[in-house]
């Protein structure tokens, strides 16, 4: 946090500066509580045990596991 105060005390407008001091004092304040869900690719598992049926995603066996058919 040190870099964005060196950042912010070399604003020359000083009002501007007593503002974005504040916003960053609130953000730094605010608390993230819960599961942080990120966006991503599902991962791919193979299921030895699992027949193949009609309507399944599937992999060919000399593919990559992540492609699917």
């Amino acid at each position: 946090m040190a870099a964005i105060h060196d950042l912010i005390n070399q604003i020359q407008d000083p009002a501007l500066r007593a503002k974005i001091e504040q916003e960053v004092e609130k953000l730094t304040k605010q608390k993230k509580f819960g599961l942080v869900f990120e966006e991503h690719l599902p991962e791919c598992t193979p299921l030895y045990d699992i027949p193949v049926r009609k309507g399944l995603k599937v992999s060919v066996r000399d593919g990559k596991a992540n492609e699917t058919c």
